[in-house]
């Protein structure tokens, strides 16, 4: 202490990183502290000043990826991964920066012998919706069909008009064992759905999804990133899917599907890549049967946030992404409309609220044209062409670290140049998803 004026006791300011770190109360000077401790060489210290800045601010995102940093520097890799799963479960990342905080997450676990099992991972969720179109109904009350005489107008039954239908929805989905091979790991993956309708019953759904799932880590390329940190290279995730659908309580079809999906970061989006083979066998009517050949293309860019420092200290942001698909569908039988060919195109949103909360909205616009006529009372057995429009809203909010619930809205419109496709109808579902390992 230094003494001036008799009585009057003067403070000496602190000097060292350390007594600055001990002395400060403030959220973001602690965290210039904590940086300029991480960049002296002194993670220990980093980390404490890091750990101080996240009690005094859990909605500090870069906090917690600088505390993550620090830890693994300090040599606790798994206090470091414990950090980076929270980090990954409670906020909402750009896609180049979830792919390093990946990289990082792989590259700090503890190595696996060839044959261990981690632990089995999975969600479930229940919900509650409404449909204003659970049967699938035509849009038009009054269908042309083509007859001798000419083209005449008949009355849709009203068996078959569109009907609503409130619903429950059930979901299950559960990874693992899995084993190391290559540079990924592979296991077992069992997908589940169910839609039970209150009163159309016989358009209840379950689709049943048991399959084998392979994912490579992101891996490092160079020192190409901000401050010189490593850029990670491409992912891999190649599927390979049985499927079982039943409606009403009958099986639908069987099916069988492989694909793959390349993802890796540019600039600060992330491309993607990816190709998949399905084939259907249906037990109802078999001429239904077809195999399904399809690429896809994507790209997904953060919005709202021009540097590092804005992403990292929380400021609500939002990722927009973009996807083109182009497929072929090979009837495996003679059939009404023969082969077909599909183009789909779908654009999403999604904006950062807050550390807890986000807003989804989503457009999709597909087509579809057959190669041959579907039916000589349609149109005198015109080519069929659909184009389908959906739009969705959605809001998210994170209740807990195991803990989300849902909010879905969306609406959908078909129309065809043979009027009995055309469609239209909107869904209102609700739901809680609960996170689970053991």
């Amino acid at each position: 202490m230094l003494f001036g004026t008799p009585g009057i006791v003067i403070a000496q300011k602190p000097t060292s990183l350390t007594q600055q770190i001990e002395a400060s109360q403030n959220p973001d000077e602690l965290y210039q502290l904590g940086l300029a401790a991480l960049a002296a060489g002194q993670p220990d210290l980093a980390r404490q000043a890091f750990e101080r800045v996240v009690g005094l601010n859990p909605g500090f995102a870069g906090a917690w990826l600088d505390l993550a940093l620090a830890t693994a520097r300090s040599g606790d890799l798994a206090a470091a991964v414990e950090h980076l799963e929270y980090l990954r479960g409670q906020f909402i990342l750009p896609p180049a920066l979830s792919a390093q905080v990946n990289y990082w997450f792989s590259l700090w676990q503890t190595p696996q012998p060839a044959a261990a099992s981690p632990a089995w991972r999975g969600e479930i969720s229940i919900g509650l919706g409404y449909d204003s179109n659970a049967n699938t109904g035509p849009a038009r009350q009054q269908i042309p069909l083509s007859l001798a005489s000419g083209s005449s107008l008949f009355d849709v039954d009203k068996a078959f008009q569109p009907r609503a239908d409130r619903f429950s929805v059930i979901g299950f989905t559960l990874g693992g064992p899995s084993l190391r091979l290559g540079p990924g790991r592979i296991g077992p993956v069992l997908l589940l759905r169910s839609k039970r309708l209150l009163q159309e019953k016989e358009f209840n759904t379950l689709d049943l999804q048991p399959g084998l799932q392979y994912k490579s880590p992101q891996g490092p390329q160079g020192p190409q990133g901000p401050g010189g940190a490593d850029t990670p290279e491409g992912s891999w995730q190649v599927n390979l899917f049985a499927q079982h659908y039943r409606q009403g309580g009958q099986a639908l079809y069987n099916g069988l599907r492989v694909g793959a999906q390349h993802s890796v970061p540019w600039r600060m989006c992330e491309r993607s890549s990816g190709a998949e083979i399905e084939t259907r066998f249906h037990q109802r009517t078999p001429s239904l049967g077809a195999t399904l050949y399809s690429v896809n293309a994507g790209l997904s860019c953060p919005v709202l946030v021009s540097d590092r420092t804005s992403i990292m200290s929380g400021t609500p942001g939002g990722t927009l992404s973009a996807n083109l698909k182009a497929g072929f569908e090979q009837a495996r039988f003679d059939r009404a409309g023969g082969n077909n060919r599909t183009v789909e195109f779908t654009m999403r949103y999604e904006q950062l609220l807050n550390a807890t909360q986000s807003l989804q909205a989503t457009w999709q616009i597909a087509q579809i044209a057959d190669q041959t006529g579907y039916s000589p009372l349609l149109e005198n057995n015109a080519t069929r062409r659909l184009q389908r429009q959906t739009i969705s809203l959605g809001m998210r909010q994170i209740i807990s670290r195991s803990w989300e619930a849902y909010l879905n809205v969306d609406y959908f419109q078909q129309r065809a140049n043979l009027p009995l496709f055309d469609q239209k109808g909107s869904q209102m579902v609700f739901r809680f998803v609960r996170g689970f390992d053991w």
